[in-house]
């Protein structure tokens, strides 16, 4: 098989039916904590373009995606108590590859990506500045004398 169903079933696990998910800080944050790693630019259009081609999802023109009506069902028959968050695409995964598979023709526009890369980035500068600084100070701050 060509597609990548381990990434789009990991974008899967990120997406609802009730309101589009734009390619943001959040979408790579949510991806991070799954996989422990980012996805580039290609993997995230891959995985869109499965999802899509598959009509388990919809991509607007803004890239905004959401899953449709039968990709809804999927999601929703994992179940969620019980199992780590990480072992969702997992199972996902197992039940694309049950299916036929297809892959639309889509193309995330760098753009897009490289400010929620940037995003996420500079966020994660920021906690750990913030970190580094709590640090700082529990080792500094004066110890109570008893």
């Amino acid at each position: 098989m060509d597609f990548d169903v381990d990434d789009a079933a990991t974008l899967m696990a990120l997406l609802d039916e009730k309101r589009p998910r734009l390619v943001t800080q959040s979408l790579l944050s949510g991806w991070d904590m799954l996989q422990t790693d980012l996805p580039s630019r290609e993997r995230i259009e891959s995985a869109a373009a499965v999802l899509v081609g598959t009509g388990l999802a919809t991509v607007d023109a803004d890239w905004g995606m959401q899953l449709t009506a039968e990709g809804a069902r999927i999601r929703r028959a994992v179940p969620g108590r019980g199992l780590g968050m990480r072992q969702i695409p997992g199972i996902l995964g197992a039940q694309l590859r049950e299916r036929d598979v297809a892959r639309a023709d889509l193309v995330l526009p760098a753009s897009l990506y490289d400010a929620a890369f940037t995003a996420y980035m500079d966020a994660a500068a920021h906690r750990e500045e913030r970190a580094y600084r709590r640090h700082w100070w529990e080792t500094w701050k004066p110890r109570r004398q008893d």
